[in-house]
């Protein structure tokens, strides 16, 4: 073997072994991150999460958490309790999105009245604006006593304590039926604004035979 090819050679085996060192000191580093995350995965404090995040885990982008609780107030009172079983928080926007998400929103306390309570679900939820906004898609069901409502969509904004349907909703109830193409649902006075076309159906709850039917206006109706 000639003195070329032998350098040759040591320069292959050479770039081998330094690309195997870098190959495993990187892995070594995913490991450790991933067993970082892992020591956070069932932090409940997702605000103090994003804002002071452990030492290993400061670079990365997104943190994985398991198990988490998220709760936020309004003027005093509890506006939304949240929980979910997986959450991606960007540590850049300080977003929060999760899986399949179980929240309670609170409407405002009636005077001797229990608490009074929509419980929603859906898909994908998005927390963002500091909890001040929650977007909810997929399969979105929201459940006020024996009130159902359904849709693709729909956005919680915690200022004005409104949820939102912004492509629609399916109500269905024992005493009321219907669509609206947009529906906003006020969570301070419990009442339902649908417009761009709603169409109701009123079933008073002494009727026995026959339904009331009607057809609402293509602009503007309320519960």
């Amino acid at each position: 073997m000639n003195a070329s090819i032998k350098r040759t050679l040591a320069l292959i085996v050479l770039g081998a072994a330094a690309w195997g060192g870098w190959y495993g000191w990187q892995s070594w580093k995913t490991r450790q991150a991933l067993e970082a995350m892992e020591n956070v995965v069932r932090s409940a404090d997702l605000n103090n999460l994003l804002s002071n995040p452990p030492e290993e885990v400061k670079n990365a982008v997104d943190l994985a958490v398991r198990g988490i609780q998220l709760s936020q107030g309004h003027e005093g009172q509890k506006s939304f309790d949240l929980n979910a079983d997986w959450a991606t928080l960007n540590q850049e926007s300080g977003s929060i999105t999760v899986r399949d998400p179980d929240i309670r929103y609170m409407l405002e306390p009636a005077t001797g009245e229990a608490e009074r309570v929509i419980h929603a679900t859906s898909n994908v939820g998005r927390v963002e604006n500091g909890n001040q906004k929650i977007s909810m898609s997929g399969e979105v069901k929201a459940v006020y006593e024996d009130n159902v409502l359904t849709g693709n969509e729909a956005v919680f904004l915690n200022d004005d304590r409104t949820l939102t349907f912004p492509d629609g909703a399916a109500l269905d109830g024992p005493t009321l039926a219907g669509t609206a193409t947009h529906l906003v649902w006020n969570l301070n006075t419990n009442v339902l604004t649908g417009d761009n076309g709603v169409r109701m159906r009123w079933t008073p709850s002494d009727a026995t035979a026959e339904d009331s039917s009607s057809d609402a206006a293509p602009k503007n109706a309320q519960e």
